[in-house]
């Protein structure tokens, strides 16, 4: 059995999220799933919200994500990371809303988001939608005060999981600038938020 110390990283935070992923499938565990929406929410929002190009239309968004995993976690298979299955249900949620834009006026998109909302235990949702959309906007604030270089650099660091050499042949600047863009980026972020763990 390997030591917790000399384990991968990695390797433990996916078996944490498959454990917490579990206790919902299982028991409905709503600490599990708080666990897994603050690993996982600023990312989320990030990736839907460069999507989509609407920071509301993201923040409902990127709720019906967290509610979707509630609901389907049963349905998790273990055939990939739990981390790229959230993603899965971001990408498909943000294609359906792009295309609901084109067909539908936006309200009739937003309204899914209610709907779903109303299907989760009363005591899950009330937490989960005030909780989320606050935080929800405090990082989006935060994302929008950033300088535009370090805010493009965070994004492709994190959300696009680009390495340094890539972000800084899109960018057109040094290795080292890029992290220092992104530890800049990072440590405001952390200051703004008031020491929090966003897009770590």
């Amino acid at each position: 059995m390997v030591s917790p110390r000399m384990s991968d990283p990695v390797t433990t935070l996916d078996g944490e999220d498959s454990s917490w992923l579990r206790a919902v499938a299982r028991n409905r565990d709503a600490i599990a799933h708080r666990a897994l929406f603050d690993r996982y929410f600023a990312r989320v929002y990030v990736f839907i919200e460069r999507r989509v190009d609407d920071r509301e239309l993201a923040r409902e968004l990127t709720s019906d994500v967290f509610l979707e995993v509630w609901e389907q976690a049963s349905r998790f298979r273990g055939d990939a990371k739990v981390s790229t299955w959230i993603f899965g249900i971001a990408r498909f949620k943000s294609l359906e809303a792009v295309r609901g834009q084109r067909r539908f006026k936006r309200s009739r998109v937003l309204s899914g988001g209610d709907e779903l909302l109303s299907r989760v235990p009363e005591s899950r949702s009330s937490a989960t939608q005030l909780g989320a959309r606050e935080t929800l906007r405090r990082v989006a604030e935060a994302m929008d005060r950033l300088p535009r270089d370090q805010r493009e650099a965070l994004l492709l660091a994190v959300v696009e999981g680009l390495e340094p050499e890539e972000i800084a042949s899109r960018q057109q600047i040094s290795r080292d600038t890029v992290k220092t863009r992104v530890s800049r980026a990072r440590r405001a972020l952390r200051r703004m938020l008031g020491g929090g763990e966003a897009l770590r």
